[in-house]
């Protein structure tokens, strides 16, 4: 028995043996293909309890000769296969013997059992290491063996903590994706995985290559490259390989956003001896990218994005094809088409498939809805071609720039806010509809409280007062200022018991519904809503209060100095003739009833008809430029929506096309 010392400081040495499992694996099968083996195996023994035993990665290679066990295992960062380019006509995978290491991320003790052949005899050893010695491996020596059959098994025992995932689907398919340009260069080539070989074809939709050609880098240099794009069946990380001509797979990079591929999952494996070279002398992968990696990389995802954008046009025309057979395409199958309608066919095709593929409702809606929406769309682009010029070349443009992703151009283009803010009307207008129905029904006003349920309802709607308010929050030195000068309001109908506070003190709370903003540095607006119950009606007492309590709030000492703008409102259903004649003054605003300059309040007095009918005025105007019918059926709505920008003259729809559209027609 003998030793072998590894010249390398230990943390480094641990850095090799904390490799990701996978990736410490399919180093031990790139030893095995990397010694000739046709065939390599990983094979897991298990225990009693179905778990992992002992890991063994066995390959039929040429051994490790005993005599040369120094520079195949003592010399890290100087493999035997640095040299070498080649072995037996196969590209090398390593060549810092670096490999071997990575072993004991999954285990702690580590044996290598090889047979060899020399002078016409068969000669078997082992070699064995472990963690707590990375720098010290023990060798025995060779035993003459008859009969033996060259090779190395890697004994892999006492397996560390949580590795029983190896035993799962998806540890195999990140091998086949790792050896599939090799398998595929050399198909000869064997390698199974607990038993099953693996086949990178199984996990594949589609295996293409692209010769590049020439690839000019520098000092005017010209170097072959090619680039394999394989798309998986299987959900997986877009990784760039850099491998030699031959597949040999040297580094990897993530591609990133680089590469747009919506839907699909892929691996591009660049392939240039150039990498090889750049590999062997550490350059090909740095903090600062080579230039002519850089180059290279340029050229080859230019290809990778020309593959994917020839890709989504093949899958634009499948769904076409699939609306053709569910019947529900505008247009009708005939053999001739004239020029006018193939423009117009066009057209919808580039709309169609894009609304299909970015609005995911869509896909999932009947046939029914989906074929109505299909007759709008066809319908304006016959009537009205110059409505869908602005949809045509956002579309046309997102092409042109290579972003596939309808979301990112809906964010660049006022498409994007105008199915937001449709959704927005279309929610508030619901929502004014909901408040009538509390406010005036003469059931639902006789129990409507002003803070019990309306204080609740309006707390998120802070829009119904005023649009700069829509995003407001609440302020704590607001809150208690209004609390310190409630009683100015005299006697509140709906006053609780008072409450015990933390500190043993008693109050109450969410005495009134405010909101804060703060339109510039330093500056304030705040707006202050009395809410008065339906049956109670705004009088001369009500307005005196409120006027007492917005001088008293201003006023107080916690606001001095700072630059506000104070906003009160009351409002009830109805006002009383004083209060009526006191909201409509000459040379003030309809329902203001006080302004104090120095101050700068204003109090209003308003009734909730106002409010709404005012509110409802704000979302018609808004409602006209996004041509939002509140009251049309939510599929309707939808498509007025969506298509707004581009179908700006959609017909109201008779009712039979209603029903159809809900689905009621058969």
């Amino acid at each position: 028995m003998s030793k072998i010392h590894v010249t390398a400081k230990r943390d480094f040495l641990e850095s090799l043996a904390s490799s990701e499992p996978v990736a410490a694996l399919a180093e031990l099968v790139w030893n095995g293909f990397d010694a000739q083996s046709d065939n390599v195996q990983v094979i897991f023994d298990l225990n009693k309890l179905s778990s992992i035993d002992s890991i063994r990665v066995v390959d039929g290679g040429y051994g490790i000769k005993h005599p040369e066990i120094k520079s195949y295992f003592g010399n890290l960062g100087d493999s035997w296969k640095k040299d070498k380019v080649r072995e037996g006509g196969r590209s090398l995978h390593g060549k810092n013997g670096k490999g071997r290491f990575k072993a004991f991320a999954l285990g702690t003790l580590v044996e290598w059992k090889t047979t060899y052949n020399l002078n016409g005899k068969t000669y078997s050893y082992s070699i064995s290491g472990t963690t707590s010695t990375l720098d010290d491996f023990d060798v025995s020596e060779p035993i003459e063996k008859k009969n033996g059959k060259p090779g190395t098994e890697v004994i892999i025992s006492n397996i560390k903590d949580r590795l029983d995932f190896l035993l799962l689907d998806s540890p195999p398919q990140q091998m086949a994706r790792h050896f599939a340009a090799y398998l595929t260069e050399y198909p000869s080539l064997a390698l199974k995985y607990n038993g099953v070989r693996i086949n990178p074809t199984d996990v594949q939709n589609l295996h293409q290559n692209y010769n590049l050609g020439d690839v000019e880098v520098s000092k005017g240099r010209r170097t072959p490259v090619s680039v394999s794009v394989i798309e998986w069946k299987i959900p997986t990380d877009r990784i760039i390989h850099l491998c030699d001509s031959k597949g040999v797979s040297l580094q990897e990079l993530q591609a990133g956003q680089q590469i747009r591929a919506p839907g699909f999952n892929f691996s591009a494996y660049v392939k240039t001896d150039l990498f090889r070279e750049l590999d062997k002398e550490n350059l090909l992968l740095m903090d600062e990218m080579h230039p002519d990696v850089t180059a290279i990389l340029k050229v080859s995802k230019d290809k990778v994005k020309e593959h994917f954008r020839r890709r989504t046009l093949e899958g634009q025309s499948q769904v076409v094809e699939r609306w053709k057979k569910e019947e529900i395409y505008p247009y009708a199958d005939k053999k001739t088409v004239d020029p006018v309608e193939e423009v117009e066919r066009q057209v919808f095709d580039i709309l169609a498939v894009n609304v299909q593929s970015y609005l995911p409702s869509f896909e999932n809606a009947d046939l029914k809805s989906r074929k109505f929406t299909f007759l709008l769309l066809a319908q304006a682009i016959r009537e009205n071609p110059e409505s869908v010029q602005d949809i045509i070349t956002n579309v046309l443009g997102l092409k042109k720039e290579e972003q596939d992703d309808l979301a990112e151009l809906l964010k660049k283009t006022p498409l994007s806010s105008i199915i937001s803010s449709a959704k927005v009307v279309a929610n508030r207008l619901d929502f004014l509809v909901g408040l009538e129905t509390l406010l005036f029904d003469k059931k639902n006003k006789k129990h409507l409280l002003e803070r019990d349920q309306l204080h609740k309802i309006l707390e998120n709607e802070a829009w119904l007062f005023h649009e700069g308010f829509a995003l407001a929050g609440s302020e704590q030195r607001l809150e208690e200022v209004l609390k310190k000068h409630i009683n100015e309001l005299g006697k509140r109908e709906d006053d609780p018991e008072p409450v015990k506070l933390p500190d043993g003190k008693t109050g109450r709370v969410d005495l009134m519904l405010h909101k804060a903003v703060q339109p510039r540095d330093g500056e304030f607006d705040y707006l202050i809503v009395e809410l008065k119950r339906p049956l109670k009606k705004i009088d001369s007492d009500v307005l005196t209060q409120v006027e007492k309590y917005a001088m008293a709030v201003a006023s107080d000492e916690r606001f001095h100095g700072i630059p506000a703008k104070w906003t009160f409102i009351a409002i009830s259903n109805e006002l009383d003739d004083f209060a009526k004649r006191k909201s409509n003054q000459r040379g003030k605003p309809k329902s203001q009833v006080y302004d104090d300059a120095d101050k700068n309040i204003t109090v209003w007095a308003k009734t909730w008809a106002e409010v709404i009918n005012d509110a409802r005025a704000r979302l018609q105007f808004v409602n006209k430029q996004l041509a939002y019918g509140a009251d049309q059926d939510s599929a309707k709505g939808y498509l007025k929506k969506t298509y707004k920008k581009f179908i700006p003259n959609l017909e109201e729809p008779d009712a039979d096309s209603e029903k159809e559209a809900d689905g009621q027609v058969p």
